[in-house]
């Protein structure tokens, strides 16, 4: 087997010289195309990122309070210091208050009446109206009347603000035609006042 000239090995190794640097340059240019692609990805990622901010402020709190609804009755005074015969009338006062801090439409109706002999009841009378003072509480007042299993102002029969007090005058009449039957008996009347909420 002949070897070969020094001239051919000298251009087969110049050929080798010159092709080895080649590798690592393609080398560089693969990982600068991966670095690349990398750093394209995060822009783009990032760039969506910039689309979504935003900024917000939180309201200043508001505090709602619930209202109340109170009443409180007085007992009624001085209805019971006449004794009634046919057609006399008796009458007395009492006072409401509203307690609450909403406005009350009023209703006063029948409560638990009773008597010592059940005819009586339905020989009476009641009539109720509210006056500026106790005073002006005669038995000539007007008002509305029914009789006392009966009686039943309706609601709204008066608006009580919030934080008065009224007077209610309360007259109670026997009627003219009584029968003998209901001499010297006794009656205890009850009346129910409800406050409901005036609507806003």
């Amino acid at each position: 087997m002949s070897r070969p000239s020094p001239a051919g090995r000298a251009r087969h190794r110049s050929a080798e010289r010159a092709s080895s640097p080649r590798r690592p340059l393609r080398s560089l240019w693969a990982g600068t195309a991966v670095v690349g692609g990398s750093v394209a990805v995060a822009l783009v990622a990032t760039g969506g990122t910039y689309a979504l901010w935003n900024g917000s402020v939180a309201p200043t709190a508001v505090t709602v309070s619930s209202g109340t609804a109170g009443l409180s009755v007085g007992a009624v005074t001085a209805l019971d210091a006449t004794v009634l015969g046919p057609g006399g009338a008796t009458a007395g006062t009492f006072t409401a208050t509203n307690t609450g801090s909403v406005d009350l439409a009023m209703r006063v109706a029948a409560g638990t009446t009773t008597a010592s002999t059940s005819s009586l009841v339905g020989e009476l009378t009641v009539r109720l109206t509210a006056v500026a003072r106790s005073a002006d509480c005669t038995t000539g007042v007007g008002g509305y009347s029914a009789r006392p299993s009966s009686f039943d102002t309706g609601s709204g029969y008066f608006t009580m603000p919030a934080g008065v007090t009224v007077t209610g005058c309360v007259v109670v009449t026997l009627d003219g035609d009584a029968p003998a039957a209901v001499q010297n008996q006794t009656s205890s009347i009850g009346l129910v006042l409800t406050g409901t909420q005036v609507a806003p």
